[in-house]
């Protein structure tokens, strides 16, 4: 059964609609369901440049000695590009990093962007990757700014492993939070093979932002341009859904997602949405032996600040329902689109599994575990009742991937060669970009 809730009409900026696995249950059987919650985000009714939300950001750039050149000569192009489209109501900063930490401009109104591109020109490599101290600084810098209504945020740029300062991937995380649960985000952007993207990605994933993977630097101008379109669009801040199982059932997982549990429930805190964007969660429902009836499974309350406006508070409720009857056994068959989803889901963690036997220099479980994969969802395209393109593309990138994994030489394997690294991080970034709903680039 599906259910949904808000309405364009209604004024509501997202709106939210939940489909089940099932239609039906057998009576006295217990068992497991596949929830999909959809967030839809519609089109932000503004006036204009000046109604949407004011940005509160800061770039922070690695200069280190690895960036020198074209690397550096894109992250450049990409912070005039910026600077250009920032408006009046906007703050900028901008912070670079080496061994040292240099704020070439403390937040503020831009006014005169000819002579702040000048400056971002002036920008020279360095030595080593200080990511910490630029990180921080930059949260130092949006904090002199940070309030309700606006758009505070920390795009952080990096192409190589932190080796001064904090290097703890927990310790950064932890901050990273607290930076969140203070109203200030954080993206992230990896370039080339030699970054961490463990790290970018808890950044990320703590800080309520998003994380790219850039393998050419000459796609970093593009990154930038697609993080300050969202930014530009936010229609909803402050997203939070709470689940709560009924009748019995509880809320066993979330896919991709590791949200709070409570002994029937869960409850996940997600980054802010822009126009027309969708996000998709998979819930695993377990229940108990139901008797004959209609029965709800469980209720979902998604709570959220509108990004126009007032930034009035928006709560929206869901009950999701199932039968248990006896029938014909076709009416207890799955929903067909609900079980592609999951399985896709299911696909980008085992990619992410997959990346880390590579890393052990375990090729042969890498591979195993895509070629599992692989016959999941070739399976699930034979039964399609129609030409399905999303599961076509999953079935091609997996059957490149493992093309490219055959043709690996030994000298391949490990975690000491640019290749095997590059193909880890593409295998991370493939199942970052599906289980958090963000289209492939």
């Amino acid at each position: 059964m599906s259910e949904s809730a808000g309405s364009k009409e209604k004024g509501t900026a997202v709106q939210v609609e939940v489909s089940l696995s099932h239609n039906m249950l057998w009576p006295g059987r217990p068992g497991s369901v596949w929830a999909l919650v959809k967030l839809v985000a519609g089109k932000a009714e503004t006036t204009g440049k000046d109604d949407r939300l004011p940005l509160n950001l800061a770039l922070v750039l690695d200069r280190s000695g690895s960036m020198h050149g074209e690397p550096l000569g894109f992250v450049k192009e990409a912070v005039s590009f910026v600077v250009d489209q920032v408006a009046s109501c906007d703050f900028l900063s901008i912070i670079t990093f080496d061994q040292d930490v240099d704020v070439i401009c403390p937040s503020q109104n831009v006014t005169n962007k000819d002579s702040l591109k000048t400056v971002v020109k002036s920008i020279s490599s360095g030595g080593s990757t200080n990511l910490s101290g630029g990180f921080l600084r930059g949260y130092r810098e949006v904090l002199k700014e940070s309030r309700p209504g606006k758009v505070n945020r920390i795009l952080l740029l990096t192409d190589g492993e932190a080796n001064v300062g904090i290097t703890e991937p927990s310790l950064l995380a932890d901050k990273a939070k607290g930076m969140a649960e203070k109203g200030v985000s954080v993206s992230t952007v990896g370039v080339g093979a030699s970054f961490n993207e463990d790290l970018l990605m808890t950044l990320a994933e703590a800080g309520q932002g998003h994380y790219y993977y850039v393998s050419n630097p000459d796609e970093i101008p593009k990154v930038f341009a697609d993080e300050l379109e969202g930014l530009l669009s936010v229609i909803a801040q402050a997203i939070s859904i709470s689940m709560e199982g009924l009748n019995g059932c509880h809320v066993a997982g979330v896919l991709g997602y590791e949200p709070a549990f409570t002994a029937t429930g869960a409850s996940i805190e997600l980054p802010d949405m822009y126009e027309n964007e969708v996000k998709i969660l998979a819930l695993q429902i377990d229940h108990p032996p139901l008797p004959p009836g209609e029965h709800g499974v469980f209720k979902l309350v998604l709570d959220y600040t509108g990004a126009t406006g007032d930034l009035d508070v928006v709560t929206l409720q869901v009950t999701a329902k199932l039968t248990a009857a006896s029938g014909p056994e076709d009416a207890f068959e799955p929903n067909f689109e609900v079980i592609k989803v999951v399985e896709l889901i299911r696909t980008a963690v085992a990619k992410d599994e997959s990346s880390e036997a590579v890393h052990r220099g375990d090729l042969e479980t890498g591979r195993r575990v895509l070629e599992e994969r692989l016959d999941v969802l070739s399976a699930l395209l034979d039964m399609a009742s129609a030409p399905d393109p999303e599961l076509d593309e999953e079935v091609r990138d997996l059957s490149k991937l493992l093309e490219g994994m055959d043709s690996a030489s030994p000298q391949w394997i490990g975690e000491s060669t640019l290749d095997s690294l590059a193909f880890q991080k593409e295998l991370k970034y493939q199942s970052y970009q599906t289980r958090r709903s963000r289209p492939k680039k």
